[in-house]
């Protein structure tokens, strides 16, 4: 075989090759070309839907495809998680829940009709919310966390608070305040959002709740309620007079949940790590951030798939442990 014959030969080898390749790239699956789903697991107007909504109309920009939330609220997150797992696994349907439906209800619920550890492929977790307000009806006429305390010690089941579900951050924080102050009773009445919990305090039905900072701010503003304190180590910059529980002495009463994305198992990587990547570049940019994520009293995360799977792995007995010791009976 003469040289140019085999010169020839090669060219034309590495031509297929090249269309081959060609070939394998523009077939490889476009994401999105139709309308994404965004299940929230509450009812709308909490902090969730808000920012579920402020990413979906950012997305909608980048991907020039509907970006839609829904709504499906209930049985502390469970209603929107089964949805969402249950989903065909293409990136079309995605959850943005909290570590309630990814790691909590598990130990809260004797049956659950998902699983949390191999229903899902880990997205991104947006955000850990910090600088929400332990607020009281102004008519109470309480003032301070010590006197709401006092006053749940000595009226045992009398006094009312208000969380977004069973096994909610509320809930473990008012749980572990409970513990550490001698095991005060409070009655805890669980909803499906903030809306109903705020309507209900209004309207004298309700004692007292943890708002996060959007919602908290106007009922503060108009003096129907009273702040007696915030999660975490820090106070928050609008109501600098308002103590953190670190201040009061019950820091390890100021537990934080994050909002996190995940799809159903069996998503295709290269879908996950799209929508991941594209959130991240969205939650990073200072301007969202401070717009709808700071603002409403939250710290932005933006990690990768893996840094969210470590995250449930190391989190999962980690609460567990905290449920045990909180007194929670699964339900």
């Amino acid at each position: 075989m003469t040289d140019k014959i085999l010169k020839a030969l090669a060219i034309a080898f590495m031509t297929c090759s090249a269309v081959g390749t060609t070939l394998a790239a523009d077939s490889s699956p476009k994401f999105p070309i139709q309308p994404v789903k965004i299940v929230v697991p509450y009812t709308p107007g909490g902090i969730s839907d808000l920012m579920g909504r402020s990413l979906a109309t950012y997305l909608e920009k980048k991907w020039g495809q509907p970006v839609i939330i829904e709504n499906k609220p209930g049985a502390s997150e469970a209603v929107g998680a089964s949805y969402v797992a249950k989903s065909k696994p293409d990136g079309y349907t995605i959850l943005l829940a909290s570590d309630t439906a990814f790691l909590v209800n598990p130990f809260l619920k004797k049956s659950l009709n998902y699983n949390p550890e191999t229903d899902f492929e880990p997205i991104i977790r947006m955000a850990e919310g910090y600088m929400t307000f332990l607020v009281v009806r102004a008519d109470l006429k309480i003032g301070t966390l010590k006197e709401l305390l006092d006053k749940a010690q000595k009226n045992p089941g009398q006094v009312t608070y208000g969380s977004e579900a069973v096994g909610s951050p509320a809930e473990f924080r008012m749980r572990i305040l409970g513990d550490l102050t001698g095991g005060y009773k409070m009655n805890h009445i669980p909803y499906n959002g903030m809306g109903p919990i705020i309507s209900d305090m209004l309207g004298g039905r309700v004692d007292s709740a943890w708002l996060p900072t959007h919602l908290a701010k106007q009922q503060i503003e108009s003096k129907a309620m009273v702040p007696l304190a915030t999660n975490g180590n820090k106070r928050n910059w609008l109501f600098p007079d308002v103590p953190s529980l670190t201040d009061l002495g019950y820091a390890n009463a100021g537990l934080t949940f994050k909002i996190m994305l995940a799809a159903p198992a069996g998503t295709p990587k290269p879908i996950v790590n799209q929508i991941a990547n594209d959130i991240r570049e969205i939650v990073k940019d200072p301007a969202f951030d401070e717009k709808h994520i700071h603002t409403n009293g939250y710290m932005a995360i933006a990690d990768t798939p893996e840094e969210f799977r470590d995250y449930l792995k190391t989190a999962r007995p980690f609460l567990q442990q905290v449920i045990k010791d909180a007194g929670f009976e699964p339900q």
